[in-house]
């Protein structure tokens, strides 16, 4: 009630906003003009969305993680300000984070890759291997990072991962064939970075919260037969269970660095 009752501050939030203009009189956006019939509930969550849009707080940005609300980057004073939205709170967010950041993102998210495999060149490097980073010549590979040992070549796919999206892996149909016929020599070394990263729009050493690696075998043993009922077409979602990953014993260059950002 108190709230309700704050007219100066109302208006100065819709003033800030560009909801509403003083020219010659109060004129109100098209936007918010929409939304002005009925003072129900619905009209409240659409005012709720179109004011997370023109003001998005610092969470928004992180708090979609693959088309999904994930709470836990909301803080809580804030999630218990919109806790009655309801179940709607989901498709709200997700709404919002879409308008303003859906080609953004996905800018974000290869170069976020990028910074995961420049991590595992790095720590190659330090151990001394001259690793080669064919992804930058073609996807036809099947990996992104090939090494010459002693006894053979192999071949090192880099998957780039937050503590929300790290359960699961994505896998192209070359991937998996290419994992299939190399056998022990291909494995997926997947990087967990820090969300901080995101806000931040660097990537560094101290950001990275983990390193552990998939063999081909285990990525194999996951995957159905093709038959009447399944096939490949692009890529595939795998959710391997925390006891089929192995610890890396890669360690990163503590100068290591990445911008995630245009320069």
């Amino acid at each position: 009630m108190a709230a309700s009752l704050d007219l100066v501050g109302t208006a100065r939030l819709l003033t800030d906003t560009g909801l509403v203009r003083a020219d010659g009189g109060v004129v109100v956006s098209r936007e918010l003009t929409g939304l002005d019939q009925v003072a129900d509930l619905t009209t409240l969550k659409g005012i709720a969305r179109l004011l997370l849009v023109r003001r998005p707080p610092d969470w928004l940005r992180t708090a979609v993680v693959d088309g999904r609300l994930a709470p836990e980057f909301i803080p809580s004073p804030d999630l218990e300000a919109m806790s009655w939205i309801g179940p709607e709170l989901e498709p709200i967010v997700v709404s919002a984070h879409h308008h303003l950041y859906a080609t953004v993102d996905d800018t974000l998210l290869k170069r976020l890759g990028d910074a995961g495999e420049l991590a595992v060149m790095s720590a190659l490097q330090c151990k001394g291997l001259q690793p080669r980073h064919v992804a930058l010549i073609s996807d036809r590979f099947g990996y992104d990072i090939e090494l010459d040992t002693v006894a053979q070549r192999q071949g090192l796919e880099i998957k780039t991962a937050v503590r929300s999206t790290a359960a699961r892996i994505l896998i192209s149909r070359h991937e998996f064939e290419v994992a299939r016929r190399m056998g022990e020599r291909w494995k997926i070394v997947q990087v967990t970075f820090s969300t901080k990263v995101i806000a931040r729009g660097v990537a560094t050493a101290s950001d990275i919260e983990a390193i552990r690696e998939l063999s081909s075998a285990r990525l194999v043993e996951l995957a159905p037969m093709e038959s009447s009922v399944f096939r490949w077409v692009d890529t595939a979602e795998f959710r391997p269970h925390a006891s089929m990953w192995s610890p890396s014993d890669l360690v990163i260059a503590t100068n290591f660095t990445s911008s995630l950002d245009d320069s």
